[in-house]
């Protein structure tokens, strides 16, 4: 993966800060800088961050299909990470600055995930970068990482990437892919059709021996035929009140 600048037509001339509340009028761009976590709630409703920066929560709602009280709803969940992250001690803050690396023409993506990996479960990595490294939030946010940004220059932004632990983000117990792996995806509390597609997404990283275990707040009836004319075998378990786990994964050749 090369690292370079974001690339997605963002707005960087919006002065920093963190807005108390999400509101509609409020660009997606800003919301995905501004808020830890929305990113990943956006992403998990089927809002494109990317290409969609520019575009009012209200208009991406409606442009994905996604109705906007909810949205809204999910998103004000993630105001108070920002807020936790000020009581976070110096010894829990591991501090990572590429913006040398960059201006001398070096690629740093190795030496961030080095420092990803080496996280301890309660560390928090402070990222400085010449420029908003949105390619970041996708890569760690797959790995269960949220992020909150702070732009000090145009030239200068520290993002502070923690492990996230709020709904609508799938989290890998093993590397994707592997024999063993099960994937958890939550989709409770989204509004139809997203978690069929959600699900959907999902079955087609599955490899062989791996396995997706989702968690919905009802029987998806509409899936199942869904997954059987792919070829997937699934179990469904009802353990506690407003909560149906599916477990899938892939059948026999």
């Amino acid at each position: 993966m090369t690292y370079t600048g974001s690339g997605c037509g963002h707005d960087s001339s919006v002065a920093p800060g963190v807005q108390d509340v999400v509101r509609a009028e409020q660009t997606v761009g800003d919301v995905a800088r501004q808020h830890a976590g929305a990113f990943e709630v956006m992403k998990a409703m089927g809002i494109n961050h990317c290409c969609g920066a520019q575009l009012t929560l209200s208009e991406a709602a409606a442009s994905a299909g996604v109705p906007l009280a909810p949205l809204l709803a999910a998103l004000n969940e993630t105001r108070g990470a920002p807020s936790a992250l000020a009581d976070v001690s110096e010894a829990r803050q591991v501090h990572l600055d590429v913006r040398e690396d960059i201006r001398r023409g070096q690629e740093p993506f190795a030496r961030i995930m080095a420092a990803v990996k080496a996280l301890g479960g309660d560390q928090v990595l402070v990222l400085r970068a010449p420029f908003e490294p949105i390619p970041l939030y996708d890569v760690l946010g797959k790995r269960g990482f949220a992020h909150r940004t702070e732009r000090r220059a145009s030239d200068d932004w520290s993002v502070w990437f923690f492990r996230h632990r709020g709904p609508l983000v799938s989290a890998a117990v093993t590397p994707p892919g592997a024999a063993g792996c099960r994937t958890v995806l939550d989709v409770r509390g989204l509004e139809p059709p997203q978690p069929m597609v959600r699900v959907l997404e999902e079955i087609d990283r599955l490899g062989p021996g791996a396995e997706l275990e989702v968690r919905h707040d009802r029987r998806p009836m509409l899936l199942y035929p869904q997954l059987d004319e792919r070829g997937f075998v699934h179990e469904t378990d009802e353990s506690e009140p407003g909560l149906v786990r599916i477990l899938i994964r892939r059948g026999a050749a």
